[in-house]
Formats: structure tokens, C-alpha cells, sequence
């Protein structure tokens, strides 16, 4: 299960500037695949219920996909959001709502351009 608590703590800490060695590693896929689905508005909600493993939802799409899947993909989401808080690429807004900071925003605007720049190379 998430703790919530714990995560908003990491995410503040992280843009407070007490975890610099992280924005100095390569992003995994799954981390980047966080940061391109909230690039438009931002925004991520850690959900938990007691039937399945916790997971991470932004917008409409849901990390894991198969919610009530492999119990390892989701927790392969969870420690990529995990990672990006202590980037200081997310923030904890209130509850299950978290948000991207600003240069959470740059850097998920970047990957999600770079993703429409090969779209657009390959028509």
C-alpha cells in the first residue's frame, strides 16, 4: 500500500533540495511514461483499494493498465512515482491528488515532444 503521507514528505523534501543525486539519473520507461501522460495538465492521483494493488491514475488512463493484473508492474509504477518525486518532478497537492511541479512540466513537455517530433517523422 502507498503512504501517502510518506510520499507527500518524499515530494517535499525532494523540491526542498534534499535529494540531488536523483535528478542526476537516466529516467526508466516507466517513469517516463508517467511524466508524458500528465504533461497536458498535470496532474496524478495515487489510488488505493484493498482488492488490488495500489495504482497511479492520470487523467483517464490508469498505471497499471490491468488494474487487478501483475502485481510487479504495479509496483514498478509505484517506485517510478516514487522516483519522481524525488526528482522534485511531482509535488503533493492534497489527499490522493499530486502535481507536477514546473520543472516537472518542462521535463515531462519535453518527453511528450520528442514522442510527437517521431510521430510526425513517421508519416
Amino acid at each position: 500500500m502507498i503512504d501517502i503521507v510518506a510520499l507527500a514528505s518524499l515530494c517535499k523534501l525532494a523540491i526542498e533540495g534534499g535529494l540531488e543525486e536523483y535528478k542526476r539519473r537516466k529516467l526508466s520507461e516507466a517513469e517516463k511514461e508517467l511524466l508524458i501522460a500528465a504533461a497536458k495538465d498535470g496532474e496524478f492521483q495515487v489510488i488505493h483499494v484493498n482488492e488490488a494493488p495500489d495504482w497511479i491514475r492520470v487523467g483517464r488512463k490508469n498505471f497499471p493498465e490491468d488494474i487487478a493484473g501483475d502485481p510487479a508492474i504495479a509496483a514498478m509504477y509505484e517506485d517510478a512515482f516514487t522516483s519522481l518525486c524525488k526528482r522534485a518532478y511531482i509535488k503533493h497537492d492534497h489527499g490522493i491528488l499530486f502535481r507536477l511541479t514546473h520543472t516537472g512540466f518542462q521535463k515531462a513537455r519535453q518527453l511528450a515532444s520528442k514522442i510527437d517530433k517521431k510521430k510526425a517523422n513517421k508519416h
